[in-house]
């Protein structure tokens, strides 16, 4: 659905995007990770021709993100990170005017915003920045899409609405939507993404398929003896051998669990290249 190919974008003598290539599947929801600064927003931007590439192509859905943009943006939504819209206008005026370049119905916005908790009677500039986020996401879903991009799209929702988010984003997949999601939050990630795209001062440092990929299979064993040595390490072996040589230690306290992708990936964050 999405194929970035070598795609290089300079700011003058910055180079925000150096060199990236990656494809984005049918169907697929694909985190897309990094630092501030690290390159995800203007991928995203130029994806949508918001910005023009310094070198490189994308294709969305087979269309030339340049010279077919109109037709890409007749089958793909985008939720910026930011949200800005006139004060004073209602919320349910403002939907009546997005359902005037969609072939969806007035009712879909208010059942979508009774989901989300929405009060469509408020005026813009009456509503929090998490409700305004909300806005956004209902626009987003008005429309028969084939992608939708998300930039940070769960910033200023509180978690039950994070969570409701993302059940109905799964449903969105169930019907064959392709979502490609920029997130900081990497638990999110990991729960709900089938693969993650790791960006690092312009340049993709690493691809991981969450359902696949062993580094994020692997075990971190922590535990604690009676005679206090503490010991931490990461383990990719058979539980059960594992089992076996911990029954011979004198243990107090013991964990066993999955490595996340956040202890896979911190050493980027801790990373000061990006600042």
């Amino acid at each position: 659905m999405i194929r970035v190919k070598n795609l290089t974008k300079n700011y003058g003598k910055l180079k925000a995007v150096d060199n990236i290539s990656f494809e984005v599947n049918k169907n697929e929801i694909i985190g897309f990770v990094g630092k501030n600064g690290a390159g995800k927003t203007t991928t995203i931007r130029t994806i949508l021709n918001m910005l023009f590439p310094t070198k490189g192509e994308i294709k969305v859905n087979n269309l030339d993100s340049i010279t077919e943009s109109k037709k890409i943006k007749e089958i793909l939504s985008y939720v910026s990170s930011d949200n800005d819209y006139y004060y004073n206008i209602k919320v349910i005026d403002l939907f009546k005017f997005c359902i005037k370049f969609s072939k969806t119905k007035l009712n879909k916005a208010k059942e979508l915003s009774k989901y989300f908790e929405l009060d469509i009677n408020k005026k813009i500039s009456e509503l929090s920045s998490g409700n305004r986020k909300k806005v956004s996401i209902i626009q987003a879903l008005l429309k028969e899409n084939k992608i939708i991009i998300f930039d940070e799209p769960t910033n200023g929702l509180d978690p039950l609405m994070q969570k409701k988010f993302f059940d109905l984003i799964l449903e969105e997949k169930k019907k064959g939507i392709t979502i490609f999601l920029s997130s900081h939050n990497l638990n999110e990630v990991e729960k709900y993404c089938d693969r993650v795209i790791f960006i690092r001062s312009g340049k993709i440092v690493d691809i991981i398929d969450i359902k696949k990929d062993n580094k994020i299979n692997n075990y971190i064993i922590s535990y604690k003896t009676k005679s206090n040595k503490i010991e931490k390490y990461e383990y990719s072996d058979d539980l059960n051998k594992l089992l076996k040589k911990l029954s011979l230690l004198d243990i107090k306290d013991l964990e066993i669990r999955k490595k996340t992708i956040e202890e896979e990936f911190i050493y980027y964050y801790r990373s000061d290249k990006d600042e």
